[in-house]
């Protein structure tokens, strides 16, 4: 007695089981018919062969409220953006480690780190009591010289005229010297080459100083000009004048737009790349020379077919969409995916721009099956889904 209680139990499950398979499984209608269960029975559980075809003898009533309703948008044509990324060098527009023209010591120094200087400012002097010396004593020469020329014009008539002559160079010898004795007086002050910021400064006040110590670099970083590399496959789509964006690699989330304004005119041997100079503003001093970038520049690329993204559709053989041709019937248009933006979707498929691709009311389309485009009598648009959702619903 207890198997037979067991084995009734069993049947039990077995077709509550068999019955909630066939009323979730679509189309089960069909099958249940075949393995002879009651028509009754099917028609309370079973579920009917979906279509979206126009309607038929056969299934006409499973279409009788018509074809099905879709909304669509015209496909478009977008490019490739094709993005060349790069990290580069900043350096100031002009920088210039100034260094003295004359060998000397350091006397005063008039500069300090951070300082703004403008060019021909006195950044620093030199010792320069025997250059003031050598200046005077170009200047007494030179006023003997001039004294004597003076008395020999007025004695012109009982004086040879070498004289006179030796007396006129005398004086453009003594004005001779006394210009260079004025220049070197001039090159014991250090003057700053360029308008800039003035950096850390090296030497001090005593500092015994040659023509090849630096005392102080002056950068002028209202620009920065930086330096990268890129591949030289790209040769040919980059040209001066281009845009670039400039992205601090120690500022996450900071842009700083530029242009591309020198190219170098060959190619890197070793590493086959290409030397690029852009430059960016830096109106509010935020940069610093030295600093890495990622250079950001965006290449036009190829054109191919845009679609919403709500079109796209997948299956087992890959992404596909519906296009609506003139009589308003579907078919399906395998489309492979080039590049996923936001707002379009760039594929490769058969479709050109203006062509109707369905973006809503997919789910029961077939190839061949008549629709209704929404908007054709000016339906309301909330109305699309609960349509749709009718025509399944429908036995």
């Amino acid at each position: 007695m207890r198997i037979v209680t067991q084995l009734l139990t069993g049947l039990v499950f077995l077709v509550v089981g068999a019955l909630i398979l066939i009323h979730f499984m679509p189309g089960s209608a069909v099958f249940a018919r075949r393995i002879g269960v009651p028509e009754m029975i099917v028609s309370l559980v079973a579920r009917e062969e979906p279509s979206a075809g126009p309607p038929t003898a056969g299934n006409r009533r499973n279409n009788s409220n018509g074809p099905l309703t879709v909304v669509v948008r015209p496909a478009t044509e977008g490019k490739v953006n094709d993005r060349l990324n790069a990290i580069g060098d900043g350096d100031a527009i002009h920088s210039v480690a100034v260094t003295p023209l004359v060998s000397g010591q350091i006397a005063e120094l008039l500069v300090h780190p951070g300082q703004m200087v403008t060019a021909g400012d006195v950044i620093a002097k030199l010792d320069d009591d025997v250059e003031k010396i050598a200046v005077a004593s170009a200047k007494v020469a030179m006023k003997s010289a001039e004294n004597t020329l003076t008395r020999n014009q007025g004695l012109s008539k009982i004086i040879s005229r070498a004289d006179l002559q030796d007396a006129q160079s005398a004086v453009e010898t003594a004005r001779l010297n006394l210009s260079v004795a004025e220049l070197n007086l001039y090159r014991r002050a250090i003057r700053s080459p360029v308008s800039g910021i003035a950096g850390i400064v090296s030497g001090q006040t005593g500092d015994y100083v040659t023509v090849a110590t630096p005392i102080v670099t002056i950068d002028d970083r209202s620009r920065l000009l930086v330096d990268f590399w890129v591949p030289e496959r790209f040769t040919g789509l980059i040209r001066e004048g281009q845009e670039v964006e400039a992205n601090p690699i120690s500022r996450p989330g900071k842009s700083y737009p530029g242009k591309i304004m020198a190219i170098d005119n060959r190619i890197d041997i070793a590493s086959r790349t290409l030397h690029i100079q852009a430059e960016i503003p830096n109106e509010g001093d935020e940069l610093r020379a030295g600093q890495s970038f990622e250079v950001v520049i965006n290449l036009g690329g190829d054109s191919w077919p845009s679609v919403n993204p709500l079109a796209i559709q997948w299956d087992s053989k890959g992404s596909y969409v519906w296009r609506v041709d003139k009589d308003r019937k579907v078919a399906r248009v395998a489309a492979i995916i080039i590049q996923r933006n936001p707002d379009a979707v760039l594929v490769d498929a058969k479709i050109k721009p203006g062509d109707e691709i369905v973006i809503e009311g997919l789910q029961r389309l077939r190839n061949g099956a008549e629709v209704k485009i929404f908007g054709d009598k000016k339906e309301d648009p909330e109305k699309v889904a609960e349509a749709n959702d009718k025509k399944a619903a429908t036995p």
